[in-house]
């Protein structure tokens, strides 16, 4: 985990404390976080609060306040039962309920009352990720108070470039600040929608210092070191209810007070702390960096980040499977569960998983124990809980199930979150965006729209998933109202009658009364609390910032600055989305109408840009890369060259990867002479095929290659009707003998072509490659049998 600094212990007279705070005060994890404290949801299938917990404890924290508001009971009995009760544990971890607390800016308020804070103490939120030590920085925070009395915070920021995934898509904030000592002399933070060309910064900021330095590069961590005098503050003005809007803005834009906060950037180089005294800083463990001309350098090569909203979740999930932030990775799990084994791919393993024998775990993968994925099934981008199962034919895609879920035969979860025990049943698709909360049924045979939350309780008159100023536990059942035990399936049948109307009615009639089945399905359990949010029809370009509707969608797992109603000034101005940005570079990967599931996801597309001019350039995109690709092939060219001259193509007119590979395949189908097609065919893959091969980046596209080739055989005018299927299977079989695709590519086609209509795949063209279908059945049959003789061999 995080590495120890000095032991993890700071030089100072006082115990280091920090408060942390458990509640997020919005709805933004809704329906997931009804049931429990957003702390307590698995990240990586792990509490998300363990994160911060072991943070804090490798950075000397002695003690560790975790305010709640929300289950306080829950959190106490995870905590009571967790390493951190026991007497080994390095840090005292104790819960601080604060009843009838409604922002950050109550909860600290509280604390400062309780007197548990008497010293500088560390501040953050419940869902922090970070592999720093901060021990250091405490202890220039402190240093530097020696020479700036009035020094109430040091802020940890992250520097990420402004289309980084890391970035709150709803909002922008642009940090002012002195270069020489990372002294914050403003922060502009405002709603990304509507688009504003401006900011306002007071003059003073500009005439009294020298040089002064904007920067939109930065991410809050929520993460600081805090001055006691800062919890004074919060409990002096009850207009500070949130921390950086209210509460940092306030403090820099105040003609009274005179405090002052500091600025830590996390990046690859040395940064600039603060000005300190040598002499005082020397008391403590020295920093990794050291002293130039009186400013200390500390060197932090370090990740920090808060997970404010399912979007972060996303973001950071994917940063930790992708081991971004080592040592912090699934396989080496901080709490006393399960191990998981690192593969090819960043694909993750505990122990007992069942992987059918023609299974696809393709990559970013974690999965939990006792997870079950059966043959043709698909599981990429993803991370499935404890005893989660993926059925035949299934494909889950950037999407995270909790503990017991089930995802039916030939259903498609795309980019979506489910609680636990979730079913999906058999032909089922999910668009991205969703988020289904704990024991829904949905299915079978249904499509549920983009962005669309599903509970198991109807919702209450005062839920909606805005950014708003009321806590989880506003809406969710209170501790006080609620039993530590989980609700059984009858009280919950009961609780969901009572809401229906109809109490005394059979559990079994209620359900099927009750239940939303127009659109869960016929055998559904749950209600839809909110469908394709995405509209903004009522929105005015006239309205107040703070009232766009539209912000509130960008917080969601999934989102993307083109769903959203932009106006002409926006759509020239519009930033791009990290999956906008670049096709190779995503973790997540993205559909098409070519794409091997194309036929389960009409309708859903993942990744055009809105604008014209977009449209406009990919279309440029297309003509540039298929007249160079006339001209190599005609000319002769080398592979390599061609593919330089393409990805230059494509870096220019920031290209589709699908798009140039469907152009890539089928011109090299056109290269086919039907007088001799076999023998033509296979001169021609032995020389382009490496060039098909070089725009292969996963299983799925090998599967794709396989769907072009097919559509071309059995749609071009170019081939004639009697070479239609002899097409087909020559190069199928010539793509298989260049290692282009694999044997278990051309299995998964052909059992997703069974699947498909007639509408979808050509029957004929389906037939003419059972013999190599059957071959290479087979071949698997004889390689198996081998392995189990040699296996037995072995024991004897």
């Amino acid at each position: 985990m995080a590495p120890k600094g000095n032991g993890g212990k700071v030089d100072r007279e006082e115990t280091l404390k920090a408060v942390v705070l458990a509640d997020s005060f919005d709805q933004l994890f809704q329906p997931l976080s009804l049931n429990k404290p957003r702390c307590l949801l698995p990240l990586c299938n792990v509490p998300m609060i363990e994160y911060t917990l072991e943070f804090l404890s490798s950075s000397g924290v002695d003690e560790a306040y975790i305010v709640c508001q929300a289950y306080p009971d829950k959190l106490k009995a995870y905590i009571r039962q967790s390493k951190w009760a026991r007497g080994y544990s390095p840090m005292k971890v104790v819960t601080k309920v604060v009843q009838g607390a409604n922002s950050v800016g109550d909860a600290l308020r509280e604390i400062d009352g309780s007197s548990v804070i008497r010293s500088d103490f560390i501040l953050c939120t419940g869902v922090v990720v970070s592999n720093m030590d901060l021990s250091g920085l405490v202890n220039a925070h402190m240093a530097n108070k020696q020479k700036d009395r009035d020094q109430i915070m040091t802020m940890l920021l992250q520097e990420a470039s402004p289309s980084h995934r890391l970035h709150d898509k709803s909002d922008e904030s642009v940090y002012v600040m002195d270069p020489s000592s990372n002294k914050l002399l403003a922060i502009h933070s405002s709603p990304t929608l509507p688009r504003q060309n401006f900011m306002r910064i007071q003059t003073e900021v500009i005439t009294q210092h020298d040089e002064v330095e904007l920067r939109m590069d930065l991410v809050d961590t929520r993460v600081a070191i805090c001055s006691l005098e800062a919890l004074a503050l919060f409990t002096e003005n009850f207009d500070y209810q949130t921390m950086r809007r209210d509460f940092v803005h306030g403090i820099l834009t105040s003609d009274l007070l005179s405090s002052t906060i500091y600025a830590h950037i996390l990046s690859g180089s040395s940064c600039v702390l603060s000005e300190a005294t040598a002499a005082n800083a020397s008391s403590g463990p020295a920093a990794s960096g050291g002293w130039s001309d009186g400013i200390m350098l500390l060197d932090h090569n370090g990740y920090a980040a808060g997970i404010a909203d399912t979007a972060a979740y996303d973001a950071i999930s994917r940063d930790l499977i992708g081991r971004w932030a080592y040592p912090l990775c699934p396989d080496s799990n901080p709490v006393d569960g399960p191990s998981y084994t690192y593969h090819r791919g960043a694909v993750y393993k505990a122990s007992s998983v069942f992987l059918g024998r023609e299974s696809r775990v393709e990559h970013h993968v974690v999965l939990g124990p006792n997870s079950y994925v059966a043959d043709f099934a698909t599981v990429s981008d993803s991370v499935l809980g404890v005893s989660c199962r993926i059925d035949e034919g299934a494909v889950v895609r950037g999407s995270y199930l909790f503990a017991g879920s089930t995802i039916g035969k030939n259903s498609v979860v795309e980019r979506a979150m489910l609680g636990e025990r979730v079913t999906v049943l058999d032909n089922v698709v999910i668009e991205r965006g969703c988020i289904i909360g704990d024991d829904v049924t949905i299915g079978p045979n249904v499509r549920i729209k983009a962005f669309t939350r599903i509970a198991r309780r109807k919702p209450l008159a005062s839920e909606s998933f805005d950014d708003s100023d009321f806590s989880d536990s506003e809406v969710e059942i209170s501790s006080d109202e609620e039993d530590d035990e989980d609700l059984d399936d009858a009280s919950v049948r009961q609780s969901d009658a009572a809401l229906a109307g109809t109490v005394g009615k059979p559990a079994d009639s209620v359900a099927s009364e009750a239940y939303d089945t127009h659109i869960l399905g016929e055998r559904g359990i749950g209600f839809v609390w909110e469908a394709n949010a995405v509209d903004s029809d009522d929105w005015d370009e006239d309205d107040d910032a703070e009232e766009d509707p539209r912000n509130a969608h960008l917080h969601w797992i999934g989102s993307r600055y083109s769903d959203t109603v932009l106006t002409a000034s926006e759509l020239r101005d519009a930033p791009p989305s990290e999956d906008e940005v670049s096709d190779s570079e995503s973790d997540i990967l993205e559909l098409d109408n070519t794409d091997a599931l194309a036929s389960d996801l009409a309708g859903v597309h993942l990744g055009q840009p809105s604008s014209s001019k977009s449209r406009a350039m990919q279309e440029d995109f297309r003509r540039e890369l298929e007249l160079t690709l006339d001209r190599s092939l005609s000319e002769n060219h080398a592979v390599e060259v061609t593919a330089l001259e393409m990805n230059t193509l494509r870096m220019a007119f920031d290209g589709n990867l699908d798009e140039m590979r469907r152009i890539v395949v089928e011109k090299v189908l056109l290269l086919a002479d039907f007088s001799a097609l076999a023998s033509s065919l296979k001169k021609v893959l032995q020389k382009w095929g490496d060039l098909i091969k070089r725009n292969i980046y996963s299983n799925s596209d090998q599967v794709n290659v396989v769907d072009i080739v097919e559509r071309h055989c059995a749609l071009s005018e170019a081939v004639p009707d009697d070479k239609r299927a002899k097409l087909f299977a020559l190069f199928v079989k010539f793509l298989y003998e260049l290692d282009v695709i694999e044997d278990l590519t051309v299995l998964a086609w052909n059992h997703k072509a069974g699947r498909a209509g007639p509408e979808a795949v050509s029957e004929e063209l389906v037939q003419v490659i059972q013999p190599l279908v059957e071959w290479l059945e087979e071949s698997d049959d004889e390689s198996e049998e081998d392995d189990d003789e040699d296996d037995e061999s072995e024991e004897e």
